[in-house]
């Protein structure tokens, strides 16, 4: 140590610090909340590994169709999201005129009838002559007609019974549409169809691809939902801070989660955003309290560094000593 700095520190506390030791404390500690929180509300099933869309279709075929059908009608939510998806920016989540996915723009342009269904479709139909029959009968068609088609079945699959994995509907003039949707759920079963989305998302890129993004967009919504409530892991279960997967699950999640229990932010459409700009407030607030008045009082308020430092306060009950009592410590 220099003369300068040991004049300067001379009389201040100091004390060893051994950074290891600390370090492996506060691992330690946070490894046994992490096993008693795991204990007490780790995910049922701990053993249920990625949801995917062959599995949907070969266990709840139903479900698929309703999902692919919604595709094809054009009358899922997705199609109607705006950016980065789509440039529909009346439904894009805003506070006012406060609306971030609007000054970013589609960064991400996805047509879901086409992305979804027809480029498969004619995947399909390239392989099997009844599909590419019945796509060009369906392509041929008007678009009342197309539109009549989709609404019957619609409607016919909500009456639907599943027979040894073959989905059976009740008479209706469906026109070509049920055997466009067997094409897709006899794909998905083979588990192509979740390839071809995310090949088709670079066909440059194949199969080297790793975008993700259109297989986890085609099984959102309902069928997400019927997952999370046969796991009982909804949003009134903080189903979003849980991971299907060992323990100990999301937990980490949990004070962004906890804002979306509260009923006006998460029956909300614009829920998320709402969300994130509380959580961006909290972040920095804790970040910069340094500096804001009034929370940069709370050391002095509750003096926990009194507790840290108390063999110094002990020693010298006033703080620092004086020039006449100084001496290193």
């Amino acid at each position: 140590m220099s003369v300068l700095s040991d004049k300067n520190l001379r009389g201040y506390p100091m004390k060893p610090y051994d950074m290891v030791r600390e370090g492996l404390i506060v691992f330690g500690v946070m490894l046994t909340i992490i096993l008693v929180l795991a204990a007490v509300w780790g995910f049922p099933g701990k053993n249920y590994g990625p949801l995917t869309i062959k599995e949907v279709a070969t266990k709840a075929p139903v479900a698929f169709l309703k999902r692919t059908v919604s595709y094809f009608s054009g009358t899922s939510r997705l199609q109607t999201y705006g950016p980065p998806y789509t440039h529909n920016d009346n439904h894009a989540q805003h506070i006012g005129p406060f609306c971030p996915n609007c000054w970013v723009g589609v960064i991400y342009p996805l047509n879901a009838k086409v992305d979804f269904v027809m480029q498969p479709l004619q995947q399909i139909a390239a392989l099997d002559p009844n599909v590419a029959t019945a796509l060009n009968t369906y392509q041929n068609a008007s678009a009342k007609q197309q539109t009549e088609w989709n609404n019957a079945y619609t409607s016919a699959l909500n009456k639907a019974q599943v027979t040894h994995g073959r989905v059976v509907l009740p008479a209706g003039d469906y026109g070509p549409v049920p055997v466009l949707m067997n094409g897709m759920l006899t794909f998905a079963r083979t588990g192509l169809l979740e390839a071809a989305l995310t090949f088709n998302t670079n066909p440059n890129m194949a199969p080297y691809e790793t975008n993700y993004t259109r297989p986890l967009l085609y099984l959102g919504g309902p069928i997400m939902n019927t997952v999370a409530g046969h796991f009982d892991e909804k949003g009134g279960e903080w189903g979003m801070s849980h991971i299907a997967g060992p323990y100990p699950g999301a937990w980490w999640l949990w004070p962004y989660t906890f804002l979306y229990q509260i009923p006006a932010i998460g029956n909300s459409p614009n829920g998320d955003l709402i969300a994130f700009l509380i959580f961006l407030v909290m972040l920095l607030i804790a970040v910069l309290a340094p500096v804001i008045p009034g929370l940069n009082r709370i050391p002095y308020v509750i003096p926990v560094y009194k507790i840290i430092w108390r063999d110094w306060y002990a020693k010298y009950p006033s703080g620092i000593p004086s020039n006449a009592s100084r001496k290193r410590v």
